[in-house]
């Protein structure tokens, strides 16, 4: 691999065969690095907190351990829908040494991408901003999956209330 290919900055950035989480929200199809998420689980019940943004929907207990949870549809804006049993999950992630869930529609499957598979350099014209989004992966379907940033998402001063409320 040239050191032009080897050097890219994001995380979702590809090199052979990376492998990625992929689940829906919205009907749109997203895919974050499987080196991000730590579990899955399906929704359970979550303890809200008071004055806190729209999107952190409050917190859960893990096997012990009290983990916040953010509704990732509200925070890229996108509409609201019911939890549905059996198929909203929360997705456990590990992002800057913290733990946190974020509650998904649907998770779809691990898939891994080739290099040539993603391309990282696009306009983006989806639902969700363009700087969350690091890429687009085709499947071999000819369908396309968002590449999300999951660190990204978080701005520096949710990441400190999210550590606050934890």
């Amino acid at each position: 691999m040239s050191e032009e290919n080897s050097s890219q900055s994001t995380d979702a950035g590809v090199t052979k065969n990376k492998k990625f989480l992929t689940f829906s929200l919205a009907d749109e199809k997203y895919g974050i690095p499987l080196s991000t998420v730590k579990e899955v689980i399906g929704i359970v019940d979550i303890t809200p907190v008071p004055h806190v943004p729209n999107f952190f929907k409050g917190l859960i207990n893990l096997r012990g351990k009290i983990i916040s949870v953010i509704d990732l549809r509200t925070k890229l804006g996108l509409p609201k829908a019911d939890y549905i049993p059996k198929k909203t999950t929360i997705v456990i992630t590990e992002i800057e040494d913290l733990t946190l869930g974020a509650i998904v529609d649907d998770v779809l499957e691990v898939v891994g991408f080739e290099k040539d598979q993603v391309e990282n350099s696009i306009d983006v014209q989806s639902k969700v901003s363009r700087e969350f989004v690091t890429g687009v992966a085709k499947t071999n379907t000819k369908k396309l999956i968002l590449l999300l940033d999951i660190g990204k998402t978080l701005s520096v001063s949710d990441i400190a209330l999210i550590k606050k409320q934890a």
